[in-house]
């Protein structure tokens, strides 16, 4: 990608790529307080989704109830080639490597920025099987990206999936664009998830 200045679309796909990808070596979690200002929204089966701002850095804590097993949901998240199927922008997400027999793995991925331009990067996931998956940045265009999928099971068997994410996309993309372009796309990715994961197929796989 070339140019001082990243068009709109360059944006947006470097923000799916982010939508898809997870984090960094991070541990941290949505917090207690996030959980219990959007309670009404999770009990309505609506996504939640919170923005801060943080200098260059942009900190988002999301979650979705799912009415599914963690195996099913787990299956969903995992399943990188499929991503292009429901996540903007993203063009193809390939395995390269199993590490560690089987607890991480790296993979490739292509976004779209415009109508002849691609970029790709690399990341690495690593598995806690069918409770929390980190990912990190291992090349590409971001700057910085940390972020964790947790699955947290409910006493009514339901699966509280929650996404915490701090970006800074390393371009010059003005950050009240990246704050919208997350609010607008990532509630729309959580409900993908919950879609596929409570789909009769994704309950029959087997999964990790």
């Amino acid at each position: 990608m070339r140019g001082s200045a990243a068009s709109p679309g360059c944006a947006r796909a470097l923000l799916a790529a982010i939508l898809l990808s997870n984090g960094a070596a991070l541990s941290a979690q949505v917090s207690d307080e996030f959980l219990e200002a959007f309670s009404a929204e999770l009990d309505a089966d609506e996504p939640a989704l919170e923005l801060k701002k943080g200098g260059p850095v942009t900190h988002v804590e999301a979650a979705i109830v799912i009415n599914a097993p963690s195996s099913a949901i787990w299956g969903v998240l995992v399943a990188c080639d499929v991503a292009p199927e429901y996540v903007p922008n993203v063009v193809d997400c390939q395995s390269i490597e199993v590490l560690n027999d089987g607890a991480a793995e790296l993979f490739i991925q292509t976004v779209k920025a415009a109508l002849w331009v691609t970029f790709e990067h690399v990341f690495r996931m690593d598995y806690e099987p069918h409770a929390r998956i980190i990912i990190s940045r291992v090349s590409g265009p971001i700057r910085r990206l940390e972020a964790t999928w947790e699955l947290v099971p409910r006493a009514d068997r339901s699966v509280l999936l929650t996404y915490s994410l701090a970006v800074d996309p390393g371009i010059p993309i003005p950050r009240w664009f990246v704050r919208q372009t997350l609010k607008r796309d990532l509630p729309k990715v959580l409900e993908a998830v919950r879609q596929r994961s409570m789909a009769p197929a994704a309950q029959a796989r087997e999964v990790r």
